[in-house]
């Protein structure tokens, strides 16, 4: 009988933490500058001490966090309540900066009964000594990791009503739910009986075509919690299409027919909702054309571009709707955030005259597509490029966004991890030096099992960068490790070029002791060298810039790159 009081009592416990903390309002957008963003907390009691509760911000970019927040040493006032704020916040127990201290989603925020020496940035997300959590956004598109790492069903919109700017998510006690409003800091909450049930935002805007004559674009809005009452649909612009919000729980509504340049607003309205916005039009100018990758990374981030030679789809992955692209020169991430590419790639399909405007995040380049793009072959060969640690070190933007073989044996650290735990790092050992890998592909089916602990594995994968300066590999699938230095029957078995860049000359070699012939291009397709019986091969009569190098072995053939310093 004492073991189970002595159980009760620790499940009571357990319970009354969970339910002494609460996030009851987050407002992450106003309008402008950001400067009055703020977070509000209620205790189950007035003048509640918080010691040993930390606030923890996860950034939805890389389900990582980005600020936290040590509540240790403050109370909550007489009502129960402590904000976390702007500097500007008027009254804010604690304030975080003067402006854009919260990020607007898909994002979330989670307190932990746990020191805040647990969660410095980039602490992957956790639901270990979680006490409550929201996710949130903008009209964002889920963050399907988020809530499953911090066991959530739903993602909040703060844009529910198109006024994202000066509402603020609130939760509401009584109904045990979230809605928006009009912020109320060290208030009661609004009632969310009486607040509009659906919610609205913006899935894409795209252009028709892109032309410099005068085009037009098409607008698609999504909707869910309809269904629930007669709502009207209107718009100042264009033809309305689409699912009836007063009929169907969740849906799309489609704008067509806008012409470019023309900004338009909508609003659907119902007895206890009044939810409008204003669509701005995108540009349907043609952007620079460019032909190969390495053409577009030298381009203007900002700017827009149309790629015009073919691009081979490396990798796919569900989040953000990203996918890696690889051509002879170069590679790119494509960062499809709104879904604008709604064809069904996959790895090996090629795709032609993809356009878009080039990004950067986190010092990784990426290309945002502005119009749907479909395959224009399917079934290419994915040739890994193999390279040393080495060569990765010392050079690493030069193999970013690629596909490529660490062609040695590699030995990975499992002392803190012997499996692959998503978001985790992993110290790789090899011949010439060590390199790490990050399990960055969430979807990637070797998560959760065993880190290979033999001295002989091979790892294949993409480079990555994060945080301005730091690089990974990430393996796409199992498929990517191997146990044997041949594994790899798309390419040139062990064919190793170095160094790279290079300035005077090149040293070539693979795992067969047979000649090597070599034909190096330019980024134009010109040759402009070509030898036979390959060792050493003397450069310096090439100017500085990119080059193409395809070598040939006993019929097998390998294509890399090679850059001229």
């Amino acid at each position: 009988m004492r073991k189970i009081t002595l159980l009760a009592a620790m499940l009571f416990a357990s319970l009354s933490i969970a339910q002494s903390i609460k996030i009851v309002e987050i407002d992450a957008d106003q309008t402008s500058t950001d400067d009055m963003e703020f977070l509000e907390i209620r205790t189950q009691s007035a003048n509640q001490s918080l010691n040993g509760y930390t606030v923890v911000f996860y950034n939805g970019s890389d389900n990582e966090s980005y600020r936290t927040v040590d509540l240790t040493g403050f109370s909550s006032d007489s009502n129960g309540y402590f904000i976390i704020g702007s500097d500007l916040f008027p009254g804010a127990d604690i304030t975080m900066g003067p402006d854009n201290t919260i990020q607007n989603g898909a994002d979330a925020i989670a307190i932990y009964n746990a020191p805040a020496a647990n969660f410095p940035d980039d602490t992957p997300v956790t639901s270990s000594g979680l006490v409550d959590a929201v996710v949130y956004g903008t009209s964002d598109a889920d963050d399907l990791e988020l809530l499953a790492g911090l066991n959530q069903t739903i993602q909040w919109d703060e844009n529910q009503n198109g006024l994202k700017d000066v509402e603020s998510i609130q939760y509401d006690e009584t109904a045990n739910t979230f809605c928006v409003g009009t912020p109320t800091p060290r208030a009661s909450n609004i009632d969310c009986s009486s607040a509009c049930p659906i919610s609205v935002f913006v899935v894409s805007v795209t252009c028709d075509m892109v032309t410099t004559g005068v085009d037009t674009y098409t607008t698609t809005l999504g909707f869910s919690g309809g269904g629930t009452a007669p709502y009207t649909f209107s718009s100042t612009q264009g033809s309305v299409s689409g699912d009836d919000p007063s009929s169907v729980s969740e849906g799309e509504i489609i704008i067509t027919g806008v012409n470019e340049g023309t900004d338009f607003s909508y609003s659907l309205t119902s007895e206890n909702c009044d939810i409008s916005n204003t669509i701005n039009s995108p540009s349907c100018e043609p952007g620079s054309t460019v032909n190969t990758i390495a053409e577009l990374r030298a381009g203007t981030i900002g700017n827009d571009y149309t790629l015009n030679g073919e691009a081979i789809v490396t990798f796919v992955q569900s989040f953000r709707n990203q996918k890696f692209i690889e051509d002879p020169t170069a590679a790119i991430l494509i960062d499809d955030s709104n879904g604008i590419i709604t064809s069904a790639l996959v790895a090996g399909d090629g795709i032609t005259g993809l356009t878009g405007t080039l990004d950067e995040f986190g010092g990784m380049m990426q290309f945002r597509p502005t119009m749907n793009i479909s395959a224009s072959s399917s079934g290419n060969t994915i040739a890994a490029q193999s390279v040393l640690a080495s060569d990765l070190n010392a050079n690493p933007n030069n193999y970013e966004s690629e596909y490529v073989r660490i062609y040695e044996f590699a030995l990975i650290d499992t002392t803190e991890n012997p499996t692959w735990v998503v978001g985790t790092e992993y110290q790789m050992l090899t011949q010439s030096g060590s390199y790490t890998f990050r399990t960055s592909f969430y979807d990637a089916d070797y998560i959760g099992a065993d880190v290979p602990t033999s001295n002989t594995t091979v790892v294949a994968g993409i480079i990555t960068e994060r945080n301005d300066g730091d690089y990974y590999i990430t393996s796409r699938s199992l498929s990517d490790f191997s146990n044997t230095l041949n594994a790899n029957t798309n390419t040139l078995q062990g064919f190793v070029m170095t160094p790279n860049p290079a300035t005077s000359f090149i040293q070539v070699k693979a795992a067969s002791n047979s000649p090597i012939s070599l034909q190096i291009f330019d980024v134009l397709g010109k040759q402009v060298m070509g030898l036979e019986n390959a060792t050493l091969v003397n450069i310096e009569s090439l100017t500085t810039g990119l080059y193409i190098v395809k070598a040939v072995q006993n019929g097998e053939t390998l294509t890399t790159k090679l850059i001229v310093e």
